[in-house]
Parts: structure tokens; C-alpha cells; sequence
């Protein structure tokens, strides 16, 4: 059976994120959501409106989709150091994969943050959506218990909600070399990563 977690991975060749506390995650390759987060999509069609003289109703002309956005509010329960201890390492992911390479002594300065794949249950609904991270939100709370990670030196809440903003992103390339209406209508542009 395949596994319809919800999971933000990274692409093949990337590992920054995965350095450091975020190597806890790098036996994944990026973040499964420990507890089925809260999934919105947002999707945009532009059309542009003709004033017309002399009528009651202005007739409209398609301008263009826009690629939808993903938000994702997740819950992370902590009730053990191993729990603690995925929390750190995912914190410290969304704080490396919204960063860009910088720095004279990086040879990779410049390089904007990652794409990263999106999936969630089954191919019908998020299929390695090609995404990027646009916004993470975290509160620590004053009201909750805190606990300590193996480490003994970091405490995190026992329970945290990390809210996501994920821009979908298709190369122009992929885009133009892969999609055809009638092959996204068929179904299997998800497979693809197409929504």
C-alpha cells in the first residue's frame, strides 16, 4: 500500500536542510507531518473585463490560470526527546529552504531557495507538486508545557502549529514541454506533480 502521508521532501541533489538538527529528517528526505495537517488551496483565474458603451453587462475575456497556493497548518505533539528532537530538525528545515545561498565563501551564492515536492494523500490530490516555501508561521505559547530535547539544552512546546504558505511552481520548460489539457482532464498530469 502506498504511503499517503502528508510530506514536504526535498528535490534529488538537495541536502542543506538536512544538515545539522535537520539531519534528523534526512532518512525521509524532508518533513512527513507526524498528524494529518489542515490542506487549503487557493486557485486564481484572471479575466479581463471590456467596458463597452451603451450595455448593462461587460463582457468578459480569459486572461490567464494562476498556479494555486498551498496552505498547510500542522500540528506537531511532543511526548518524547525523538519528538522534540523532529520538531528542532523541522524548524530548522523551513528556516534553511527559505534562505538563498550568500556569502563570499559560498560557491553557490546566489542560488535562490529550493523547489521542493509536495505530496499528500494519493495521486488524485498532491502528487510531488513542485513548491515553494512563500511564508512559515510558529507560536510559541505561554499557556503549555515545555519540553526538553535530547540535548537537555533546547525546549520546545508540547504542542506547536506551524502554518505554511507553499507557492506551486512549474519550470516554463516543464510546463510547456508536459501539459495538454487533455492529458491534465485524462488524469494523468498528477503523476507529474500537475494540479
Amino acid at each position: 500500500m502506498a504511503d499517503t502521508r502528508a510530506k514536504l521532501l526535498c528535490k534529488a541533489g538537495y541536502n542543506e536542510a538536512l544538515n545539522g538538527p535537520g539531519a534528523v529528517l534526512g532518512t525521509k528526505g524532508g518533513i512527513v507531518f507526524p498528524y494529518t495537517p489542515v490542506i487549503t488551496t487557493q486557485t486564481q483565474v484572471g479575466y479581463n473585463k471590456y467596458d463597452l458603451t451603451h450595455t448593462n453587462y461587460q463582457p468578459m475575456a480569459f486572461s490567464h490560470s494562476q498556479a494555486p497556493m498551498l496552505q498547510v497548518t500542522a500540528n506537531f505533539i511532543q511526548q518524547s526527546t525523538e519528538d522534540v528532537d523532529y520538531l528542532l530538525g523541522a524548524l530548522h528545515f523551513f528556516r534553511v529552504v527559505t534562505k538563498m545561498n550568500f556569502g563570499q565563501e559560498d560557491p553557490q551564492r546566489g542560488t535562490p531557495p529550493p523547489v521542493l515536492e509536495f505530496s499528500a494523500y494519493g495521486p488524485v490530490n498532491f502528487s510531488r507538486v513542485p513548491v515553494l516555501v512563500q511564508g512559515v508561521s510558529t507560536t510559541y505559547p505561554d499557556d503549555i508545557d515545555y519540553i526538553l530535547d535530547s540535548s537537555g539544552e533546547n525546549r520546545v512546546p508540547a504542542m506547536m502549529t506551524i502554518a505554511l504558505d507553499l507557492a506551486v511552481h512549474y519550470s516554463p520548460s516543464k510546463t510547456r514541454s508536459t501539459f495538454s489539457l487533455n492529458g491534465f482532464a485524462s488524469g494523468e498530469l498528477y503523476s507529474r506533480g500537475f494540479i
